[in-house]
C-alpha cells in the first residue's frame, strides 16, 4: 500500500514539473522545450564564435528544435522571442553558473 502511495505522489509530482510554462509576448511554452531552445542557440554560438548565434532560420531549420517552435518559427518576430525566452530562464547572476573565479560557495 505505502508504494502505491509513493507511486502515486512520484507521478503526481511529475505530472506538476512537466505543467511549466514560459511565457513571452502571448505565447506559451514548456519549461523543458525552451531548455532545448537555449541549448540549441549555445550550440549555434559555438561553431561560429563570433556570431552570437544564427538566427531563427537557422534554429528554425534544425530538425532538434521542439515542435511548439515550429509555429513561432512562421512569425516575423520569432528571432525576438527566441532570445527573450532564453533570457527568461538564464540566471542573471553569473556566480548562480560558477562562470566567474571569484566566485565563492560554488
Amino acid at each position: 500500500m505505502r508504494a502505491l502511495i509513493f507511486v502515486l505522489l512520484l507521478t503526481h509530482f511529475f505530472q506538476i514539473l512537466q505543467c511549466v510554462q514560459v511565457t513571452d509576448s502571448g505565447y506559451s511554452f514548456s519549461l523543458e522545450a525552451v531548455k532545448t531552445l537555449k541549448n540549441l542557440m549555445e550550440t549555434d554560438m559555438s561553431t561560429n564564435p563570433r556570431q552570437t548565434y544564427g538566427g531563427a532560420a537557422s534554429l528554425c531549420a534544425d530538425p532538434d528544435l521542439p515542435g511548439e517552435f515550429r509555429v513561432m518559427c512562421r512569425k516575423d518576430d520569432a528571432e525576438e522571442v527566441f532570445q527573450r525566452l532564453v533570457k527568461i530562464i538564464s540566471p542573471v547572476d553569473p556566480c548562480e553558473i560558477c562562470a566567474n573565479v571569484a566566485c565563492t560557495g560554488c
